[in-house]
Order: structure tokens, then sequence, then C-alpha cells
């Protein structure tokens, strides 16, 4: 017997949860004697309670967690969790976003936009990987950088990277993301980035990885790579084709090249070897177009000119800053800017499991479908931070039928607002009160 679409989210990460243990020697501390025996938590309720925690201390989380007589103390959840790897909820991560469904493509291929954000860690000044102190004399802060691969179409994240403050590479997270797609060759994907990767070696991943990709990048990087056509910047809008020849050699040889670019030994570049004679010839397009009466905008792309023009190309850029709204909810909706954890065993294990949970709203959404309210004023949409509190709810067992309540909440759909943002210095939230 089929379950209710409404049941299927929680049956497919329940399923995925379940699947985990056949994995004990990779998730588990102790493989041959955790989760052995039958205990008041169980592993399921281990690894959805980093999820779903909220903003409260931790037995008042495990109050509302647990039915009432059965309710662990603190300590005992903590031991629980120590028996967990980070590894699991990675692969719980992993497994269950394979398993979303993904309905909206853009012409057959699967968006993938990459950006990063930091998230505030609780207070804990002996953690020298996340630990900046901004101002002197000031409290400090910590904080980790999650590199994230997000579909904008489909709302889910697909991949992550999590970098210590101090350790930061968003580019080399990137590097590293975009030869991961080599696990999954079927899978057709766009990836679209900001200007802050531009960058000729993230180029290079993704054309020796055969990836389609579309990146912003600063007029500096475009003079550059336009070496030998700077006529071509004093237009206003352009679409060329270009062969960029990379080499590591200064030699009279290579500088002779039409548009060769030396990489220093300094500099990252993963396809050639420091000192190495080698040329790497990538191939890709450049385009310019206003923004404004006064601003352009510089794309590098291999998509081809074909079937993607200049206005299909400005199409999908503009579908980045869904990634950013996605970090708003992540944070707020999600609780990840609630964490109820000092050691980064720990840490991780929220950071995954928050983002495990956000992909299951999506997909209950997903199976909510499109609900559009029609007024003379708006149209109206599902209000994605109610999507993303009922499914809390549901996940606890405090509701029955999530469905019905997520379409009692809409909100108005305003495209092409606009609104200043409101930059506040970054506090730290200890955990004196949890």
């Amino acid at each position: 017997m089929t379950c209710p679409a409404r049941d299927l989210p929680r049956q497919t990460l329940l399923s995925a949860i379940s699947s985990l243990l056949d994995y004990r020697n990779e998730i588990l501390v102790k493989p041959e004697s955790d989760f052995s025996r039958v205990k008041r938590i169980s592993f399921e309720q281990t690894i959805l309670f980093p999820m779903i925690a909220g903003k409260e201390n931790t037995d008042t989380e495990l109050l509302d967690f647990f039915n009432e007589g059965k309710v662990p103390f603190s300590s005992a959840m903590v031991q629980r969790r120590n028996q967990v790897k980070p590894a699991a909820f990675k692969m719980l991560f992993r497994q269950f976003t394979s398993q979303i469904p993904i309905p909206n493509l853009f012409r057959g291929y699967q968006l993938a936009c990459f950006d990063g954000t930091r998230t505030n860690l609780p207070y804990n000044p002996s953690d020298r990987e996340s630990f900046i102190q901004a101002i002197e004399d000031r409290k400090g802060i910590n904080q980790m950088h999650l590199n994230c691969l997000y579909d904008p179409l489909n709302d889910i994240f697909l991949d992550m990277e999590p970098q210590g403050i101090h350790q930061m590479d968003e580019k080399g997270a990137f590097c590293t993301v975009l030869d991961r797609q080599k696990e999954d060759p079927k899978r057709r994907r766009i990836f679209i980035a900001d200007r802050g990767f531009a960058s000729y070696n993230i180029l290079a991943h993704a054309i020796h990885n055969d990836q389609l990709f579309l990146i912003r990048v600063p007029v500096s990087f475009a003079k550059s790579i336009c070496s030998g056509h700077e006529d071509w910047l004093d237009l206003d809008s352009f679409d060329k084709e270009l062969h960029v020849r990379i080499g590591r050699r200064k030699t009279a040889k290579n500088l002779e090249l039409e548009n060769y670019h030396y990489i220093n030994q300094r500099r990252r570049y993963d396809f050639i070897e420091p000192a190495s004679d080698e040329i790497d010839i990538l191939k890709f397009r450049i385009l310019k177009f206003p923004i404004t009466d006064d601003s352009y905008e510089y794309i590098v792309t291999n998509l081809p000119m074909y079937g993607f023009s200049v206005t299909t190309v400005k199409e999908l850029y503009g579908l980045r800053w869904n990634e950013e709204v996605a970090f708003r909810h992540l944070k707020y909706a999600g609780n990840l800017v609630h964490l109820h954890s000092l050691k980064k065993e720990h840490l991780l294990q929220e950071i995954y499991g928050k983002l495990t949970l956000y992909n299951f709203s999506s997909f209950m959404a997903a199976v909510v479908g499109r609900i559009h309210k029609r007024t003379d004023k708006y149209v109206y949409k599902l209000n994605h931070t109610q999507v993303h509190k009922i499914c809390i709810r549901f996940l606890k067992g405090k509701i029955e039928d999530p469905v019905k309540e997520i379409c009692r909440y809409l909100v108005p759909d305003r495209p092409g607002r606009k609104s200043e943002r409101n930059i506040r210095r970054q506090t730290a939230d200890t955990l004196n009160y949890r």
C-alpha cells in the first residue's frame, strides 16, 4: 500500500536515516557497540534532534521533542551524539537530497548556484579556527564559512563545503565541488556564481570536468582576458568567443602566443605543474551588457551562443539571488543561528542537519505544489518560513496533516521588489542560557 503524498518526504527521510546503519564503520565512533542495544534515545531520534532543535535550551527542546514521561536529560542526548560522527549527517544530507525529485529544469539543465555565507557559532575563544576579534578590546566572535551549491528552481541545497573562518577559501571550495560532480556524470547542470569566483583555475576545473558555467567577473578580470581586444570594452554591449592560453613560463615562445596569460608559481592552477612548459587552452564566451544608465555587467560562460542569448544569460544570472534568500531562511526559519554545541563535531552535526531539514521543507512544499491565490492587488504564494516551522512540528509528531496547515499560510509575491540592506555588526551568541 502506497503512502499518501504528504508522507512521502518523511518516509524518504526516515528511510535514509535507517540506511545509515549499513555503514556503521563510517558513521559511528565505536561501530561494534554503539547503538547495538535498545535505549531511551534511539538512533533515529539522535539524528533527528540536531535537525529540528530550535532556539530554546537543550532541556526545553528535549521536552518538546519527546513524549511526556520519556524525556531524557540533556547529558544523555550529548552522550548519544558523541557516538555519531559528523560523517553520518553529511551522508544523510547527500543521500536524502539525491532522492528528492527535480521537476524544475531550465531547458533540460539543473541550475546550481554557488556562494558562501558566514554563520555565527557559540562564543568560544579557545577555538582558534573560528575565533576572530575584529575590534581590539572588544569581545570577539566565532564564525564558520559555509560554501553551498544551491538549486534556485527547486529550492534545495545540493552540496556544502564548511571552512573555519581562518581557512576560508571560497575559490578552492568551488573547485572541490566542481570536481565532485564527476561522481554523477548523468546530471546536466549549469553552475552560476558571482564575481568573487572569477578565477582561471575555476574556469579550468569547470571546462576540464565538462561542466557548463556562468560567472560574473569584475572589470579588471574582463580587461585581463580581453588582452588584444581592448576595443570590445568600449562597446555598450558585446558577446564574443575567446581562446585563452594559460602557462607557467614567461619564455619568448609563450609570450608570442595569442592571448597568453602567465600564472606565477604562488598562484593556484591545478592543471599545470610549477615551472612546466605545458600550455592549457580555455575556450569560452565573454558578454557585456548594461544594467543601468552608467553601469555594466561582464559575464564569462561556456554556454553555446545558439541556445543562450544575452537575454537568456541575464535571466539565468538573475536567479542567483535566490540563494541569498535561501541563506536567510536557513539561518532564521531553520534555526541555524541557534546552535546547541561547542564541540566542532557537534556543530557539524547541526549544520548538516539544518541543511537536510531545509531540503525536507522544500520537498514538502513541492508535494503541496504551487498554490496561487489571486486578488486585485497581489498573487499569493506559500510562506516559506511557515512551511519550515510546520515541517519541524510534523517531524516531532505534533501535526498529522502538514499539507492542510501549509495551505493556510500564503504571502504576496512582489517580483522586482528592492530594499536597502541593513548591515549590522556581528555579535556573539553565547550558550550561557542554554
